[in-house]
């Protein structure tokens, strides 16, 4: 089996799609709790007046929680996979533009609490976005085993332990820069 054919194994496919799933999941559970924390980062962003920023407050969260469902269950991927890259887009565009404004002191409004916009963050949404098409990607044809389906299940925890080590570097970066200060 080739390198490609590899990284398009069910088990790897599987796993990246319930992986993205639970990250866009709780991600909008987060922002649906506290909606008005949510507005309120939005608004700092500037680039919506105070009814859009509103409307994209309430609309986000509700689309990232689709696209985390739709992830998850195969006759659905592909919606999953239209709305997460369109939810990634936004976000990652939306943080980009303003670390090229000079924004970067900007709470980010991912919902994991604490983390302020910066670079990393974008390149970290930049490979959420490659897993997002990597989950929506044809699978190499085989049957799967038992052993497969513990390889899913471990590929999903293992990811989601990369993504909350990620997530908890870039909201320790700027205290680690003042630190260094």
């Amino acid at each position: 089996m080739g390198p490609t054919n590899l990284l398009f194994d069910p088990v790897i496919v599987h796993a990246a799609a319930a992986a993205m799933g639970i990250i866009l999941i709780t991600g909008a559970l987060a922002k649906l709790r506290d909606l008005e924390l949510f507005r309120y980062a939005v608004e700092n962003y500037g680039l919506l007046g105070s009814t859009g920023s509103a409307l994209v407050a309430r609309a986000l969260p509700v689309v990232e929680l689709l696209a985390g469902i739709g992830l998850i269950f195969e006759t659905t991927r592909l919606l999953g996979l239209v709305l997460g890259l369109g939810v990634m887009a936004v976000v990652t565009g939306a943080v980009a533009l303003n670390l090229l404004r000079g924004m970067g002191r900007l709470e980010c409004g991912c919902g994991t609490g604490g983390q302020r916009i910066s670079w990393g963050l974008v390149v970290r949404n930049v490979f959420l976005s490659a897993a997002i098409a990597l989950a929506a990607a044809d699978e190499v044809p085989r049957t799967l085993g038992a052993l497969d389906y513990f390889s899913v299940a471990g590929a999903i925890l293992a990811a989601l332990a990369l993504y909350a080590c990620i997530n908890q570097l870039l909201a320790n970066q700027p205290l680690l820069k003042e630190l260094q200060s």
